[in-house]
């Protein structure tokens, strides 16, 4: 049987959540050892460095309307991790995870009101299914309660269904791995400077072992894999199963800070993990599942 580019591209996307999902405990541990912004600049000056590298004869190809747009996405994006790092200062990764999740309710709505994109009914059927399963592992006890990092993580949630959006719009029109350069090395230079206004110093005096892992891993595998298979894939997709396959992030968060930082979910929390990826299912196999239940029953 035929895969359709559709199903190869959301696959290639959900593989972005599993390097993003392993972040969330790999940089609280890092800006445990160095401050936040400092650390978030070392990282994209990596991967902005590695992008040029490999796109180096596409350079020549940039032009005012690609610096001007990836220089937007690169805003959504510093912005999406500047709240994100800086809530994980004070919730759990896993939480952190969890919330940023929210993006998946906020993305078929602008894209219904403002790129004229609807969802189409499986998609809304797993957007509210994951909907359930973000609030119940945000549950704490018996109630809902919200932290400062929580209360970040959720306005962090707000930008990346932007960026999103913007990706979708974007990658249509431009080369996808220079859109994808400018937008990183736009990304190192905002953390740069934020870093040096606040932070008492850029880089430290010391590297250990982790901070180096910390660094490739981030770099490498979270930001130039990510990003370029992110930008090049969602042309092939649709903004509102983009945002619906970016909720297995909390649940790989969740994975992660279990295997390397101890942090276990409630039951709740776990059943909820069970209820986004059950949305994830139905929004990608939905349709296909009626159409051959319908043909046997005929």
């Amino acid at each position: 049987m035929k895969i359709k580019q559709e199903h190869i591209a959301d696959l290639l996307l959900f593989s972005v959540t599993i390097f993003w999902g392993s972040t969330f405990i790999i940089v609280k541990k890092s800006i445990e050892i160095m401050p936040t912004f400092a650390f978030l600049s070392l990282r994209f000056w990596l991967a902005s460095v590695i992008l040029i590298a490999l796109f180096f004869t596409k350079l020549k190809k940039l032009d005012t309307k690609i610096l001007r747009d990836g220089t937007l996405l690169g805003v959504m994006l510093f912005l999406s991790y500047a709240f994100q790092t800086v809530a994980l200062e004070y919730s759990k990764a896993s939480v952190v995870g969890f919330l940023t999740g929210l993006n998946v309710v906020v993305v078929p709505v602008m894209s219904a009101l403002i790129i004229k994109k609807p969802p189409r009914i499986y998609s809304q059927i797993g957007v509210f299914l994951a909907l359930i399963g973000v609030f119940m592992m945000s549950l704490k006890g018996e109630r809902l309660y919200l932290s400062l990092g929580d209360s970040l993580a959720i306005i962090c949630a707000f930008f990346v269904s932007v960026h999103i959006l913007m990706t979708d719009r974007f990658s249509r029109k431009y080369d996808t791995y220079l859109l994808t350069t400018v937008e990183i090395t736009v990304l190192a230079i905002l953390s740069t400077i934020t870093s040096l206004i606040k932070e008492p110093y850029l880089i430290p005096y010391h590297f250990n072992n982790y901070l180096i892992a910390s660094l490739i891993i981030t770099s490498v595998f979270a930001t130039v894999y990510a990003f370029v298979i992110q930008t090049t894939m969602q042309q092939y997709t649709t903004p509102t199963k983009t945002a619906l396959i970016f909720t297995m992030e909390p649940v790989m968060s969740a994975v992660f800070g279990y295997a390397l930082g101890g942090e276990v979910l409630t039951i709740t929390g776990y059943i909820g993990s069970l209820i986004i990826f059950t949305g994830l299912i139905v929004a990608e196999l939905g349709d296909e599942i009626f159409k051959k239940f319908s043909r046997r029953r005929i």
